[in-house]
């Protein structure tokens, strides 16, 4: 009887140490290790690019004025700013009421002189007959010799006079081709490609000879201006790359390149960028605003 109470007493602690090992195996499987401690490390800043953003608007960097070339009536002018002109292109005329008075008076002079000229003429034709009649009478001794002098004299007479009209002519029909190309001329023609930036006299407008009256921009190259503010002034130098984003264009990357960095000192240090662009498509125009980013590396 005992010895079957030990069995059983064997048989049961078998059983309980069994039952305790498979619970341990069980429980490893869901049980975590202890977690491998992890450091923060601060980021390094100085890897990072430094941006600079700022807005502007488009300029051009070649700027001619279109000036009257007579006094005068500007007509009715047709162009707005921001409209694109071809060299060459009429932007508008100007009526001389001087100009027209002084055509209708030259060639009043013209047509008096050429009546005058023809009658000189026709004198010079006169006396030259008289001389020509004179010398063949005095060879045959039938008129003296103070006639003969006389008929000279006459005929020296009629051809300055005739000389003297002719070039009177010819000095009136210069003032007037003269007065006639000024005419021509009063038209304002655009002196390059380009695009209209500014409009100086309105339609109808009395102008005196050499006031400016248009500005035409070229298409390229063009510039823009930004603010730098005053804690990224260490990130900005000559020669570094832009990108320009146009409003009107907002699908479009323009190259650019900062070609001018100007201090302005005011109550705080401002430094302005300037940033220059090619403009090859010729898509860009003066005027525009745009928006410029600026990227640079720490110590660059």
């Amino acid at each position: 009887m005992k010895q079957w109470l030990l069995i059983i007493l064997a048989m049961g602690a078998l059983i309980i140490g069994y039952r305790q090992l498979i619970m341990e195996k069980f429980l490893g499987w869901f049980v975590t290790h202890d977690a491998i401690p992890v450091t923060a490390a601060p980021v390094n800043k100085a890897l990072l690019p430094h941006v600079v953003r700022g807005r502007g608007q488009l300029q051009a960097v070649e700027v001619v004025d279109v000036v009257s070339p007579v006094a005068g009536q500007l007509s009715k002018v047709q162009l707005k700013v921001g409209d694109k002109v071809a060299k060459g292109q009429t932007l508008a005329t100007v009526r001389s009421r001087e100009l027209l008075q002084r055509v209708e008076k030259i060639a009043a002079a013209l047509e008096a002189a050429t009546a005058d000229l023809r009658q000189k003429e026709s004198r010079l034709a006169e006396a030259e007959k008289v001389l020509e009649r004179a010398h063949e009478l005095r060879s045959r001794d039938l008129i003296a010799g103070r006639e003969l002098n006389d008929a000279e004299v006459a005929f020296d007479t009629a051809r300055a006079q005739q000389a003297l009209t002719r070039a009177q002519v010819a000095e009136q029909q210069a003032a007037l081709e003269q007065t006639r190309y000024l005419l021509a001329v009063s038209k304002l023609v655009a002196p390059l490609s380009g695009v209209v930036t500014r409009i100086l006299a309105e339609s109808g407008a009395y102008v005196q000879t050499s006031t400016p009256i248009f500005s035409v921009g070229a298409l390229e190259p063009l510039t823009v201006m930004i603010e730098i503010p005053e804690t990224d002034l260490n990130f900005v130098r000559d020669g570094a790359t832009a990108q320009v984003l146009a409003d009107a264009l907002p699908d479009r990357v323009f190259e650019g390149r900062v070609s001018l960095l100007q201090s302005k000192l005011e109550k705080t240090q401002r430094v302005v960028a300037e940033v220059e662009l090619s403009n090859r498509d010729r898509l860009l125009v003066p005027g525009m605003n745009v928006e410029v980013i600026l990227v640079q590396k720490n110590g660059q």
